[in-house]
């Protein structure tokens, strides 16, 4: 039987009511070691995660890092489920990778609005809490300067001027990386988005020596199709038909699909433009390759995505910093949906899938091959990992 929580979503299969909570995972394969509330995601997979980043002892690394948690102040302010079933996996991932003595790119996918922003801060406090050389960016640091990027963008049907692939420059990213990696100076140029009313600028630039880079971006990983999957893209009726078909997919128990809505209803406009944005695909592949791993967080809905993002703009507000007028948000909410629609680009070849819901709590947190997400491509390394 499946599991259908109070948003419609089906996200476990094949179980019994009375084998399930109320977040949808079996109840009997909750990892017990972990702290009460972050009890939400089943045992295996998550074990399984722990082991590709290096911890043996599950048991022992939660008594452990209990204890270096008592010391970090401000507390973390992740739901228990989400830093113990994402967070603090990917800084053991990024751990180790330190630990291997090569210089590696961690990559971390998510939508916009998922916290992404908010993950760097607290891997960059636990990071110099742990004496580990990380150093975190953002493919939105690469954007276009100002100039450049009006005329990147002048014409498109979402009317903004950052998000879309296009906006970025990537092959600054990659030999800035590629020159790192032989040995030479980091060098990342800074985004600050609160400039220019909101449309964001260049603000100068970072520079140092780590030993691993954190990167992340709603795009990273995302590789341009090829021209005939893109046909049905471009007619109304081909594109009704494959929703409609998408959503009639059902999950297995460790599956996360379906994850509705499928695809975003698409403007005939916006349709015309998808060859465009994926042409743009094309220039971020060297970039891509960088990267020795791929991390995902994935939202049960993609339309979670709109929500949180409106959440940060308001917090944004509150604070009195420099806000996007709500019509230009929903310009930019919906360029990084349907510029590339996730369930034609959002299947990547992740070494890890943290699956989050509305209150971006985790869900699933376990290896990509195990997530039931069929990969767009495999992601080629260029690394000293292969």
């Amino acid at each position: 039987m499946s599991r259908v929580v109070t948003d419609g979503t089906v996200i476990c299969s094949g179980m019994t009511d009375s084998e399930m909570n109320d977040s949808g995972v079996k109840e009997s394969a909750a990892p017990i070691w972990l702290p009460e509330p972050a009890r939400l995601f089943p045992e295996q997979p998550y074990r399984d995660l722990l082991a590709i980043s290096g911890v043996s002892e599950p048991v022992n690394w939660v008594q452990e890092w209990k204890t270096q948690l008592t010391h970090l102040s401000p507390a973390p302010t992740a739901h228990p489920s989400l830093l113990w079933g994402g967070w603090l996996p990917l800084l053991e991932r990024c751990r180790q990778l330190v630990d291997s003595g090569e210089r590696h790119v961690l990559g971390l996918n998510g939508p916009i609005g998922a916290g992404k922003s908010t993950l760097l801060a607290l891997i960059t406090r636990l990071a110099r809490q742990l004496d580990l050389p990380i150093a975190v960016g953002s493919i939105d640091d690469f954007y276009l300067p100002w100039a450049e990027r009006k005329q990147a963008m002048a014409g498109n049907p979402f009317g903004v001027l950052r998000g879309p692939p296009g906006s970025h420059d990537p092959a600054l990213a990659q030999a800035a990386i590629a020159h790192w990696r032989r040995g030479g100076t980091l060098v990342l140029p800074r985004f600050d988005k609160r400039l220019r009313q909101g449309e964001g600028d260049r603000c100068g630039q970072w520079q140092g020596d780590p030993q691993l880079l954190l990167l992340d971006g709603w795009l990273l990983g995302c590789r341009e199709l090829p021209e005939a999957k893109m046909q049905p893209l471009l007619s109304s009726e081909s594109f009704a038909a494959e929703k409609k078909s998408a959503e009639k997919q059902s999950a297995s128990a460790e599956q996360l699909k379906p994850i509705s809505p499928i695809h975003p209803e698409l403007s005939a406009e916006e349709r015309a433009w998808l060859p465009i944005w994926n042409r743009h695909l094309k220039a971020y592949r060297p970039l891509w390759q960088e990267l020795s791993a791929l991390w995902q967080l994935r939202p049960q809905h993609w339309s979670l995505a709109r929500r949180w993002r409106f959440q940060a703009e308001a917090r944004q507000r509150r604070l009195g910093g420099s806000a996007l007028p709500m019509d230009r948000l929903e310009g930019l909410v919906r360029s990084c949906l349907c510029s590339l629609p996730p369930n034609c680009y959002q299947n990547l070849s992740a070494e890890a899938v943290i699956l989050l819901d509305a209150r971006r709590r985790c869900l699933w947190s376990g290896p990509g091959p195990r997530a039931g997400v069929k990969p767009q491509s495999s992601l080629v390394s260029s690394s000293a990992t292969g």
